[in-house]
Formats: structure tokens, sequence, C-alpha cells
């Protein structure tokens, strides 16, 4: 799968959305329509280490930047604040989970939150950080109470496994999660190879993808910079269809 410089699907996603919150401002009872929005909109559960790449994630999706984001976080539980977007009317909400580092996380609270919307795990690893200890112990409880949710891996920055000078292989070669062009540095593969690992004994029967992506500046250097994008989106619609399609249709009969 291709990763277009323009964002391509998730640009497309985003313009349908864009057009279909105008409607909304434009039409009688917009507050009742938010509430609507608000209970029903579709939550994506982000776990993942301080600096793993959470927000960067969040901008490539809804094309908010770095300050929108870092401005339109709340804080719903102990260990976890949310990102509505858009912020009026959601039809998408990330819940951003804090707690990982703390001993005994307790996901009850987040649990609770997450359960108002839709079930999707979007778990997120530096592509060359092996240390997941708390990640995996997290998704582990949540996958205990919740066996059937299935689980988006995004391995990220997989630029720091290149040697100085390199870019990105194109076209995208990492069908289903794993590394198949040659032109792959040899530590990513096996980096890769071990973080998949880690999730061959989690609990549960819901389905795991991955995504090795690299979300980066225009000025750093790396073409394209949402590298892996378009496979990103891909997953998310593979692993929760059903509940990001009824969320819309509900807003849509609600305008």
């Amino acid at each position: 799968m291709s990763s277009e410089s323009t964002g391509g699907v998730a640009a497309r996603i985003l313009e349908a959305w864009t057009r279909l919150m105008e409607r909304w401002r434009t039409q009688p009872g917009a507050e009742r329509i938010a509430e609507t929005a608000i209970a029903g909109a579709p939550v994506v559960w982000l776990v993942g280490k301080v600096q793993a790449g959470k927000s960067s994630i969040i901008q490539a999706l809804t094309g908010c930047d770095e300050a929108e984001i870092g401005n339109g976080f709340k804080a719903c539980t102990r260990t976890a604040r949310v990102f509505d977007f858009p912020a009026e009317a959601p039809v998408i909400r990330f819940l951003d989970t804090r707690g990982l580092g703390e001993a005994g996380y307790d996901p009850e609270a987040d649990l609770a939150v997450a359960e108002a919307g839709s079930h999707l795990l979007l778990v997120v690893m530096r592509a060359m950080d092996p240390q997941q200890d708390k990640v995996i112990e997290a998704i582990s409880e949540v996958r205990k109470r919740r066996p059937s949710w299935p689980v988006v891996v995004a391995h990220t920055s997989i630029h720091d496994a290149y040697a100085p000078g390199k870019g990105h292989p194109l076209p995208y070669p990492f069908p289903n999660g794993e590394a198949v062009s040659i032109a792959m540095p040899e530590l990513l593969v096996r980096s890769l190879a071990h973080q998949r690992r880690l999730f061959e004994a989690l609990y549960g029967n819901g389905p795991i993808h991955f995504v090795p992506i690299d979300f980066t500046h225009a000025e750093d250097g790396y073409a394209p910079p949402q590298y892996g994008l378009d496979a990103l989106v891909q997953a998310i619609s593979e692993a929760a269809p059903v509940a990001v399609s009824a969320t819309l249709r509900e807003i849509r009969a609600g305008a």
C-alpha cells in the first residue's frame, strides 16, 4: 500500500468530516447534536509510553496542528485525558492513558470512558524501543476485561534505525506490518519482530494489526513526512468499521 504525501485516505476522510460539520453548524438544535455526538463518538484508546508519538498520530489523523492538540486535551480520569475531534461535535475521540509508569496501574476508570464508545486499542511503540513491559501489562489488563477488543499496533519513528542520509523505502514495504524490503535495516527488522512477539501471548481473541509508521516534520528531510499514514487509517478502519459507521449514521440521523 502506498503512502501519499497529502495524507491520502486520511485527507479524504477529514474532508468528509469537515463537510458534515459545516452542515451541523447550520442546523437547528446544534447543542442537542453536539451532546449526541459526544455520547456516541467512537473512542480510540491510545496506549503507549511518553514520547512514543501518540500526539503525532492524532495530528496526522485529524489535520490539527500541534498547538490545537496540546490545548485540546481535557483530563477525564486520574490517569487519562481525552481529545475530541472536532471539539464542537466530535465524530471521534482519542483517549490518551498517562498512568502506564505508575505502580499497580488500574484501568477501571479509563475502561469506563472507553466502553462508552467503540472498542479499539491503538498501541503506540517506538520501533527501536524494546522495553515495553508497562505497555503490554496495561493492554493485558484491558483485554482480560474485554477479550474481543481489536488492537492496532503503531510502530513509530522507524527512521531511528536508518543509516545517515538514508530515507524511507518506497513503495511502503510493510504488508501486514512485516518488513519485506531488502532495503530495510536489519536492526529495524529484528526490533519489529521482537515487538510483534510481545503480543503472541496477549489474552483474548480480538484481531491485532501491526503498522510501522514514521511521522516527521518536513524540515526533518524524510519524504513523505507522514510515512505509512494510509496503512494506519486502513488498519483502524478494518479493526473497528462497525463502530465508526454506526456513529456516523447516528449523527447524520440527529442532523
